[in-house]
């Protein structure tokens, strides 16, 4: 088997839902096969056991040799990164591949922790830029802190504009806020985003996903389950939606940003 060293920048470059069904298959023995239900069933298992196990084994790992070695030349606020983790792990006697993919989740979900730097995400398509950033401008005027795309262009240049995408609309904002249409259920860059946060669902609030639907889309139910609250950018106003999302933000940081359990995902939300 391939020593943990060199599977970390694999799970380093994989999506959420690739890391945790990575995760389950090595938690469980399996070779991960390639049914998309296999991949459901053990990202589903993988998360719910992390949800319950990441806090107490972080301080585990703490009392490990690699990473009291680590903290003698780590500056002040400087995270763990996934090799210093992993390494911990595979120190307490983790095998390769369970090593790798949990000290990357462990990773991810320590920066979660640390540089939640946007109130809300938003995801979209050309067809409705205009009415986002009319969203957006409002929403930065009532004070929130938005994270828009378009505003990346230099800031991401040269970087691989899908894995930082991921960290953010996974792992940086309090809210993730999808304008689902019929071109973003056919775009493979907003549909990545959008299976970001749902994967994250399990480690946030159930209503972390905040769906708008433009242009009456028929959002499949693998997708979206039909249950789930939504709101439509012909029934609200850019100053309408933005007052919304305002709401919203305060009462996520009111209430906290408790795990939940993936079975109770995705419910309908009330806004």
């Amino acid at each position: 088997m391939t020593a943990w060293a060199d599977l970390v920048p694999q799970y380093e470059n994989s999506s959420d839902e690739a890391l945790y069904a990575a995760l389950g298959a090595a938690l469980l023995g399996e070779a991960l096969g390639v049914s998309p239900m296999d991949r459901a069933r053990l990202g589903r298992f993988a998360k719910n056991w992390f949800a319950n196990k990441a806090d107490e084994m972080l301080q585990r790992l703490k009392a490990t040799d690699t990473y009291r070695i680590w903290t003698e030349t780590a500056g002040p606020g400087q995270l763990a990164e996934t090799g210093v983790l992993a390494g911990a792990l595979h120190e307490q006697g983790s095998d390769d591949r369970v090593a790798a993919a949990l000290g990357e989740a462990l990773a991810r979900d320590t920066a979660a922790k640390h540089t939640r730097s946007y109130d809300v995400a938003v995801s979209f398509t050309d067809e409705v830029r205009e009415y986002v950033r009319s969203v957006v401008e409002t929403a930065r005027a009532l004070g929130l802190v938005v994270f828009f795309e378009p505003d990346m262009t230099v800031e991401w240049w040269g970087r691989n504009f899908l894995l930082e995408g991921r960290k953010v609309y996974g792992q940086r904002a309090w809210h993730f806020v999808p304008f689902l249409s019929p071109a973003y259920l056919a775009a493979p860059h907003a549909l990545d985003a959008f299976a970001t946060a749902i994967t994250a669902v399990a480690q946030r609030r159930d209503d972390y996903v905040l769906p708008v639907l433009v242009d009456q889309p028929e959002v499949p139910a693998e997708l979206l389950n039909p249950a789930t609250g939504f709101l439509r950018t012909e029934d609200h106003t850019p100053a309408e939606l933005a007052a919304h999302l305002l709401a919203k933000v305060r009462r996520t940081k009111a209430e906290g940003a408790a795990a939940r359990d993936f079975g109770a995902a995705v419910r309908t939300s009330g806004s």
